[in-house]
């Protein structure tokens, strides 16, 4: 038996204390959870609220869950869950009638087939990926997939999601390292999104699985780039010159600069806080409290 209901997914919170409105699908005791903006193109209205702004679903609402009148858009909003809510029901009758056994991953293909117009440059679809994370809330992905597409439109601004091959990623991977100065770090963290990219594209039907260019015998991440961070210690005369830099106080660059000095003088003490087994006295708050002064003086010191 599999059970659908439109809900106010409390699993997830979003800013604002805010949570997304979701499809909440229940299939012997698994549950899964499809927000509302991630099933429909039209991004005009957002699917989610605080929970004053949720009416839960009774017995007699068949699993549907409303906006309250206190939401602005109540009413276009609630059309629309109550027509996705339909067609959710529609197509496991479809299961039902033709004897299909229901799989989570075929009832969202069928779920967001109607809603997915086809999508062919790989700017757009990155426009797209990058709207529902903003609805989603996830800002900081968010900013990612739009750092991601600012460089893919600098390296090849026209590029179609089916020109995502082989040679293209081999392209772009020559590209980074010889016009921006990229190391194998930066360029996996690259080359990771616009994977997680292809992946989604697979999931809407937008690129075909046949064609995925990432793997083993193909490109291969792991093979290709080493993503290992290489620690390298900062020189004493790199220190002073950042220290002898004059920069304009209140800007984020100043800012940075004293944050990084006083990180560096007060690590750069820090090895006293290995006397606090030996030396009783160092546990004392004032100790602490003197060290980051003395920190704080340096930092001062070298502004002036």
């Amino acid at each position: 038996m599999v059970n659908v209901a439109v809900v106010f997914n409390t699993t997830k919170k979003l800013i604002n204390n805010e949570h997304p409105v979701s499809l909440r699908v229940t299939h012997q005791y698994k549950r899964k959870y499809y927000a509302l903006n991630t099933l429909l193109t039209d991004q005009s209205y957002k699917f989610r609220c605080t929970p004053d702004q949720w009416k839960a679903a009774e017995a007699e609402d068949s699993g549907l869950g409303k906006f309250r009148k206190g939401f602005s858009t109540y009413k276009e909003c609630n059309t629309i869950l109550e027509a996705k809510l339909l067609e959710a029901n529609k197509i496991l009758q479809r299961y039902d009638t033709e004897g299909a056994a229901f799989s989570f991953e075929q009832f969202e293909a069928d779920l967001k087939k109607r809603e997915q117009p086809l999508i062919t440059s790989l700017q757009d679809y990155y426009s797209l990926q990058i709207k529902i994370l903003d609805e989603q809330g996830r800002v900081g992905l968010s900013g990612l997939y739009l750092e991601n597409k600012c460089i893919l439109s600098k390296f090849r601004p026209n590029a179609l999601l089916s020109d995502v091959n082989i040679r293209f990623l081999e392209s772009f991977e020559y590209w980074m390292r010889n016009e921006r100065s990229n190391k194998d770090t930066t360029i996996s963290v690259k080359m990771r999104n616009l994977q997680r990219v292809i992946n989604q594209a697979i999931e809407d039907k937008q690129f075909k699985q046949q064609d995925y260019p990432f793997g083993e015998k193909k490109y291969s991440i792991n093979k290709r780039l080493d993503s290992k961070t290489k620690k390298i210690a900062v020189t004493l005369d790199k220190i002073s010159k950042l220290k002898a830099l004059k920069l304009e106080p209140g800007s984020g660059f100043h800012f940075a600069q004293q944050v990084f000095l006083f990180s560096y003088y007060y690590f750069y003490n820090i090895h006293l806080l290995k006397f606090a087994k030996e030396y009783p006295f160092t546990s004392n708050p004032r100790f602490f409290t003197s060290l980051i002064c003395s920190g704080l003086k340096m930092v001062i010191s070298s502004s002036k």
